[in-house]
């Protein structure tokens, strides 16, 4: 593959927000690193509880923080479950994190997979009704983005003569970005999206999903894929060529706390063949 077929890839880190990252000190550390790097993107995991902890910081407040220890660096999730909070509040707050960071916010979507956090701070349902929860908040959230007042009446969600400002900066809205493989969920990305995200599957199954994506979006539609971390320069190097060769233009690692440094520092090196 020649650097002319990879002018186009990026970079960004993802911070799990959880364990030893929930201290807020390490994770402005890494967003600094990472941007300090020229990487592209810092984004970050939104739980309130997760199977292997429940010590975590809330992505929001935390992005906000972030927003004011940075400059360049785009800010966002990976991924929010939208029918995690009602979909006005989370359009407002969204809004806000933009206005904030001068433009630099990114939602990453989906629709949830762990029950005890909804069953403790939300409300938990089918797979079937959490997807059609997210269309219906995303209705919401995007005319609220973009409409001088929203009243909308759902199966699930009822909002009456709600304003929302000021509105994002970016315009008409920030980036939605979907983690998903599921088709019901991909149709929605096709609808309301400008990327794709999914975490670390495999090359095979990222070309197929990502071919047929590929068919119905739009040129700036962004191909993105999260990895897990690399044990070295030379097993992210051999990732990040072969998701580039499945389609994928935007390389994402997940941070570990005891080598965060380095991972950073390699992801800077081999983006320099990209450029």
């Amino acid at each position: 593959m020649t650097r002319r077929q990879w002018a186009f890839v990026k970079f960004g880190a993802v911070c799990t927000v959880s364990g030893e990252f929930a201290e807020v000190s390490n994770v402005e550390k890494a967003a600094k690193l990472s941007e300090d790097a020229g990487l592209d993107s810092f984004l970050v995991w939104d739980h309130y509880m997760l199977p292997h902890t429940n010590r975590t910081l809330e992505a929001y407040t935390l992005l906000a923080y972030l927003a004011g220890k940075t400059e360049r660096i785009k800010l966002g999730t990976c991924v929010t479950p939208l029918p995690f909070r009602h979909p006005a509040v989370l359009a407002k707050i969204v809004s806000t994190l933009d206005v904030l960071s001068g433009g630099r916010a990114i939602v990453g979507v989906g629709a949830g997979w762990h029950r005890p956090e909804f069953e403790g701070y939300s409300k938990w349902g089918s797979d079937a009704e959490r997807v059609e929860r997210t269309e219906e908040a995303l209705k919401i959230m995007i005319n609220l983005w973009t409409r001088p007042s929203v009243s909308f009446e759902g199966k699930y969600y009822q909002v009456h003569g709600a304003v929302l400002e000021p509105k994002p900066i970016q315009k008409p809205y920030p980036p939605l970005w979907f983690g998903t493989v599921g088709r019901r969920m991909l149709r929605l990305a096709i609808k309301y999206g400008s990327g794709w995200i999914p975490i670390d599957i495999p090359p095979l199954e990222y070309r197929e999903i990502r071919d047929w994506l590929a068919a119905h979006v739009r040129s700036s539609f962004v191909f993105a894929n999260v990895c897990w971390p690399s044990s070295s320069k030379t097993e992210m190097k051999e990732k990040v060529e072969m998701f580039a060769k499945s389609g994928c233009d935007y390389y994402l690692e997940v941070l570990e706390r005891s080598k965060m440094e380095r991972q950073i520092e390699w992801m800077a090196e081999i983006a320099e063949d990209f450029r």
